[in-house]
């Protein structure tokens, strides 16, 4: 990781980050964390770090397609309190999964492919599970 990767992720952990997690609270009406296992994606170069906007986009429409009313914020609330990002270069590691109150999300946004999740693919996978 160089010096480019280590202000951009900066910038998002200060700037980008708190503000993507209040969107996420104004959508859901509580409080989701954000954990992104940040060594995943700086351990290219700015190019994962760069598609994270894509990513909350997506993340902040689906939480706004599952809270779209009391009973979807309840249950969301119920069963989702932490959403953990990854990176991977393989793309066999590409997965969703809702375990122990966690959403946890593993894209591949690096290398020959990209390969992501978008907000109706996440809200229809989290959708089925509460």
């Amino acid at each position: 990781m160089g010096l480019a990767e280590k202000r951009l992720a900066e910038s998002i952990k200060t700037e980008k980050l708190p503000a993507f997690e209040e969107k996420l609270k104004e959508r859901s009406g509580y409080d989701i964390k954000v954990d992104i296992d940040w060594s995943t994606f700086t351990a290219y170069d700015e190019y994962p770090l760069s598609r994270l906007d894509i990513v909350f986009n997506d993340i902040e429409s689906f939480v706004k397609k599952i809270c779209s009313d009391d009973m979807g914020r309840e249950a969301l609330q119920e069963s989702m309190k932490t959403i953990r990002l990854t990176n991977t270069d393989d793309s066999s590691a590409v997965k969703m999964e809702l375990k122990d109150s966690t959403l946890f999300l593993n894209f591949q946004l690096a290398g020959s492919t990209f390969s992501s999740y978008t907000d109706s693919q996440i809200a229809s996978y989290v959708e089925g599970l509460l």
